[in-house]
């Protein structure tokens, strides 16, 4: 199973024993925290470690120097130092997927570790609050299951710039190395952890940062492992989750590898996989993406408070949930978050960051020469676009996705959509660090997946120490030599065959989604001129209405966008047709003195 969690904050803890109770008989999960203001309930497989008396941490939390094993207890003075420092010095000696609340004084702060793969919602109201790991258990908690359309409308013109607001009114998301407040803070999250703090633009030796990382990385692959018995690894030959598979192969970790695979070559990656596996000494298994497991009135993550992924994603989802429960694995883990990690980058903001840092000189023209060997683009087109970023705003402009929405919807947002602490750099940033730090920022809303309500997905790649570690190596040694992720390469040179280390493309399921798109194009179409995004005047439905028409193919973007949209409708009909059977039973509801629930968040 996966973790799962409440904590309640309440300013009056005289009611909290019945609230407590109430809330394991609803959810099924079983206290194992109460001190002051905190109160905790977890299923099995959610960790909590007590801080003194100071309050507790939930989820993975992992020494940052020490065993690759998560701790079960804290020493007392380390505990002591958690509590006295607020919770800030977890951020410092330890890492992992956690959340912890700390009370010092009449104040508790509570905060979520600067990974994102630990998950935080949240509803508040006067003296009260509840945090869950996902959007259900805030529902079986009381708190009030109202859509908010026009939210689904803006995260998708966010193009994934993480914000607190979910589809969800009244629920929220702790964002990651971010921290709130009780009671007198609510209303405003504070970061805690910002990933400026860890760039360096000098680095060390090529040879010496490729051990570094080979290092860092392994361990936290390791650590990861350790929470799970069996694992189920997602492989395409592709670099990101063949390390994966090297660091949990080298360290001889139940491991079972699944590739997916569709009927072209593009999304056909079986021989990269098939080289890999080899290589390693690892068991492959093989399926075939298929049409008869997509239902487009399903909603892909039902359980979080906003539409996650395309729907094209059921089929792999699906087949991942088979395998798992065939193999008796108990946790999944992927290679997500390697590109945004590990610098991959198409722009020439490496030679703008060579030039502002060392200027013109041999070191200069070596990254030129491998933006344009990586690339293919002409010596000048490389100067040109280096010399514009290195002359403009260090500030990354993350494009907004306005692509089917109605154009009076967009006119009605702002940059205000797109700003997220992160993104704002300090004097002196360099374009390379900005738009890496950006790539980090903007693969956390896509970290969590469906079948990750069933059993954990870990994504190493994006643990703490890594992001940390990769951010502290200048963005020109990313590109060194010609190649993307071109340091990660060096790292894992002795662990994985050539055919892996020098592949230049990288697959993609697209023929099965266009194939899905064609099966299903009337009642998709249906679906969406007759949704509640066309109601609410969020999607251009004549637009949509003319690229649906006929039989004519659809463009790759389009249809991306399509099927999320897709998604969204089927998300959507679920929350509406719980929150009809919410206002059905608020008679018999009981938590919050038998009150019906708010929008706003619970009742205290």
């Amino acid at each position: 199973m996966s973790p799962r969690y409440v904590l309640i904050l309440a300013e009056d803890p005289t009611s909290r024993t019945d609230r407590v109770r109430l809330i394991a008989e609803r959810t099924g999960l079983q206290p194992v925290f109460s001190r002051g203001q905190i109160s905790a309930l977890a299923n099995p497989a959610c960790a909590c470690i007590p801080v003194a008396d100071a309050g507790c941490i939930l989820g993975s939390l992992f020494r940052r120097h020490g065993p690759a094993e998560p701790l079960t207890a804290l020493r007392k003075e380390d505990a002591l130092a958690i509590a006295k420092s607020n919770g800030q010095a977890l951020f410092g000696a330890y890492w992992g997927g956690y959340v912890a609340a700390i009370a010092t004084g009449e104040h508790t702060s509570l905060l979520r570790d600067p990974s994102a793969t630990f998950p935080c919602y949240y509803a508040c109201a006067t003296g009260f609050a509840l945090f869950a790991s996902d959007a259900e258990l805030l529902a079986a908690c009381g708190v009030a299951s109202m859509v908010d359309v026009e939210e689904i409308g803006r995260q998708i013109f966010r193009a994934f710039v993480p914000s607190p607001a979910t589809a969800l009114r009244g629920v929220h998301e702790l964002l990651a190395g971010f921290a709130l407040r009780f009671p007198s803070g609510m209303a405003i999250q504070q970061a805690w952890w910002s990933p400026w703090d860890h760039v360096s633009n000098a680095g060390a030796a090529p040879g010496e940062a490729a051990e570094r990382l080979a290092r860092i990385v392994g361990h936290s692959v390791q650590s990861w492992a350790s929470t799970r018995h069996r694992l189920l690894l997602s492989v395409s030959g592709g670099l990101d989750s063949s390390i994966v598979a090297a660091c949990l192969a080298k360290g001889g970790r139940d491991l079972v590898c699944l590739t997916m695979f569709t009927d072209d070559a593009a999304g056909d990656e079986r021989p990269f996989a098939r080289a890999v596996c080899d290589h390693l000494g690892l068991r492959l298994i093989e399926r075939p993406y298929s049409l008869e497991d997509i239902d487009i009135t399903e909603p892909l993550a039902a359980h979080l408070p906003r539409p996650r992924d395309r729907t094209q994603a059921l089929a792999y989802e699906r087949v991942n949930l088979e395998v798992a429960a065939e193999l008796g694995a108990d946790g999944f883990v992927t290679g997500n978050g390697g590109d945004n990690v590990f610098g991959y980058s198409q722009s020439a903001a490496p030679i703008a960051d060579r030039y502002l840092v060392e200027g013109v000189g041999e070191g200069l023209f070596r990254s030129l020469r491998d933006v344009c060997r990586q690339t293919g683009c002409s010596i000048f087109d490389a100067l040109g676009q280096a010399w514009r970023l290195a002359h403009q705003s260090p500030r990354h402009r993350v494009r907004p996705n306005a692509l089917l929405l109605h154009p009076d919807f967009v006119r009605g947002l702002g940059a205000d959509e797109l700003r997220h602490p992160w993104l704002d750099p300090p004097a002196g940033a360099l374009p390379g660090t900005t738009a890496h730090i950006s790539s980090v920022l903007r693969v956390q809303p896509i970290l969590e997946a469906a079948r990750g309500y069933h059993w954990p997905v870990l994504s190493p790649l994006v643990s703490q120490p890594v992001i940390e570690t990769c951010l502290a190596v200048p963005s020109w040694e990313w590109r060194a030599g010609g190649r993307d992720r071109s340091l990660a390469r060096r790292a894992f040179a002795a662990e994985l065959p050539p055919l892996i280390l020098n592949r230049r493309v990288k697959g993609t399921p697209g023929r099965f989604a266009a194939q899905l798109l064609d099966h299903f194009r009337g009642p998709i179409r249906d679906r969406l001129l007759g949704g509640r995004l066309a109601e609410r005047g969020i999607i251009d439905a004549a637009a949509i209405g003319q690229l649906l028409a006929g039989e004519r193919p659809v463009p790759d973007l389009q249809r991306v966008r399509i099927l999320e949209l897709v998604n969204a409708e089927a998300w959507m009909e679920h929350w509406c047709a719980r929150r009809t059977a919410e206002l059905a039973q608020w008679d018999i509801r009981d938590l919050f003195d038998g009150r019906p629930g708010l929008a706003a968040g619970p009742i205290p």
